[in-house]
């Protein structure tokens, strides 16, 4: 039962990676479409507009650099693990650290949509 644990969490962790990174680079998108938009669109409404979207995008890219490094500190920890038992300890930050990754993901698309609805109406 232990291994089929080790493997869940070596799973979960290459999961991690790849919805963290693909929220990378949407974040990264975002910030773009949003230059772009202000470099053809000086409303002063607009740029109110846009300063809290750019202020919101930076929240989210510190928000995943501290989720990367955490599922990498965690990941390193598991790796330590020699025997198939995994303490407690580490699968209740394993568990925090599914429930704050889903709690980004949520944020993060509602922002995502916020953002799609806004540049609609102002372009």
């Amino acid at each position: 039962m232990k291994v089929l644990q080790s493997d869940q969490i070596k799973y979960e962790y290459t999961s991690w990676q790849r919805i963290l990174e693909f929220f990378r680079q949407e974040n990264a998108l975002l910030k773009y479409r949003l230059s772009d938009l202000v470099d053809h669109n000086e409303q002063r409404h607009f740029l109110s507009i846009a300063e809290y979207f750019q202020n919101e995008l930076l929240l989210k890219d510190e928000a995943l650099n501290q989720l990367i490094k955490s599922v990498s500190e965690l990941n390193a920890e598991l790796n330590k693990i020699t025997d198939k038992d995994i303490p407690d300890e580490l699968l209740s930050r394993q568990e925090k650290l599914r429930n704050d990754i889903l709690q980004f993901e949520k944020k993060f698309l509602d922002l995502s949509n916020k953002f799609n609805e806004k540049m609609l109406h102002h372009t």
